[in-house]
């Protein structure tokens, strides 16, 4: 009875901690990847309670990411490094107990619609902390980082915008459907200075009210256009923004292409160093890799003249060249399989095209995100991509993994 007791109390609180977790994403909160790790750990029970549900699980993208994680193990294994301390198997465990996300969030009815009210609040508050940390006198910080890396936080407010574009039945009165929310998630992100993402969001935000105008008149789309349009060279010509842009972007031409040797392009170069040891590492262990661990002493091994600027380091600003020298090709090719897999459930559902588009926009993200830093071994990004993912299939899935009658709807 006590059990009965407690599980009916988590029926009414369920929901608000799965709001909460995504609300944390937005403003870079350890609550997100705790959260996570509770429903998690609950849904382990769960899902090894039924063969039928076991069975469910492993015909899921989830599948594809349990062996991912044995490959990598198995890996860990012939390379004899299954200690504690090896920072890529502690991430190998945490994915495995993010996989069981889904099943610990058997008791909320309607996952996906609180996914969205989270990310909503959570992007206006990002917007009023990001607004008061740049304004305020006490801080005289050039990009706003939430408290801990620009580039990540950048990323998690994107995706936490991209979330809240999702349209859902009855929405709350104060918190509307729209594509607005990716309008606010740009000013966070724009005050990050995250080249990776920047100029992501702006494009994100034209398709989306793009497709929203479709619906209105066509006085009142192309005045709308024109507004969208105005907003959009306003922004990027205020001082501040457009500061940054030259700073970000335009440096970056004239230093490589033009030779203008001003410029501190200190990122740049340690980048370009990074890929080209890991080149030559990758075609000397093209299989297999060389493991997180011994990745740096191989690169410093090939390094040559530019080993000043990979001594230190800790991943490559590239999860392609990352899972390759990692996990190698069969590695790499796991791990695209568990992206396309998640497009392929969610492409199969009749209807829901913006959902559809959003998980796109998502995963999207992340990988462009990837192409300049590497997502997979943060936990922050690592616990949102899992919670979303586990989101959708409890969405799509759950009346075949946890009871038929759960409702279909967002």
């Amino acid at each position: 009875m006590t059990f009965k007791r407690i599980l009916l109390a988590r029926r009414r609180i369920d929901p608000w901690i799965l709001a909460f977790a995504m609300f944390s994403v937005a403003l870079y909160l350890p609550t997100a990847v705790a959260m996570c790790a509770v429903f998690g750990a609950t849904g382990i029970y769960v899902a090894l309670s039924n063969r039928r549900r076991l069975r469910a699980y492993l015909d899921s993208p989830l599948g594809v990411i349990f062996l991912y994680i044995f490959w990598v193990v198995l890996l860990l294994g012939v390379r004899g490094e299954w200690q504690w301390q090896n920072r890529q198997l502690g991430f190998m465990g945490l994915l495995l107990g993010f996989s069981f996300i889904a099943s610990g969030l058997c008791l909320v009815r309607q996952p996906l619609r609180w996914l969205v009210l989270g990310g909503r609040i959570g992007t206006w508050v990002a917007l009023v902390a990001a607004l008061f940390a740049s304004l305020s006198f006490q801080t005289a910080a050039d990009r706003y980082d939430g408290g801990g890396n620009a580039a990540i936080v950048a990323l998690l407010v994107a995706l936490a915008g991209i979330v809240a574009t999702i349209p859902v039945e009855k929405p709350w009165r104060y918190l509307p459907n729209g594509p607005f929310y990716l309008l606010i998630a740009i000013v966070p992100v724009f005050l990050s200075q995250t080249r990776a993402v920047v100029l992501i969001l702006p494009v994100l935000f034209l398709v989306e009210f793009a497709i929203c105008s479709l619906k209105w008149r066509p006085r009142w789309r192309n005045r709308a256009y024109a507004a969208a349009a105005l907003g959009l060279v306003a922004l990027f010509m205020a001082p501040p923004v457009h500061s940054m842009l030259i700073d970000r972007f335009a440096t970056v031409y004239e230093y490589y292409v033009d030779g203008d040797q001003a410029h501190n392009m200190d990122s740049g170069n340690i980048r370009l160093a990074l890929w080209k040891a890991s080149t030559i590492v990758i075609r000397e262990h093209p299989i297999a890799g060389v493991g997180l661990r011994d990745t740096f002493a191989n690169l410093e091994r090939v390094a040559g003249p530019d080993l000043h600027y990979i001594v230190g380091g800790k991943h490559v600003h590239n999860f392609l060249l990352q899972e390759l020298l990692a996990n190698g090709f069969l590695g790499l090719g796991l791990l695209l399989a568990i992206f396309a897999s998640v497009l392929w459930m969610v492409w199969r559902q009749p209807d829901h095209y913006p959902l559809k588009r959003c998980v796109v926009y998502f995963y999207g993200i992340v990988l462009a995100f990837g192409m300049l830093h590497d997502p997979f071994y943060h936990e922050q990004c690592l616990a949102t991509s899992m919670l979303f993912l586990a989101v959708l299939i409890v969405q799509f899935r759950r009346w075949n993994m946890l009871t038929p009658a759960a409702r279909r709807t967002i």
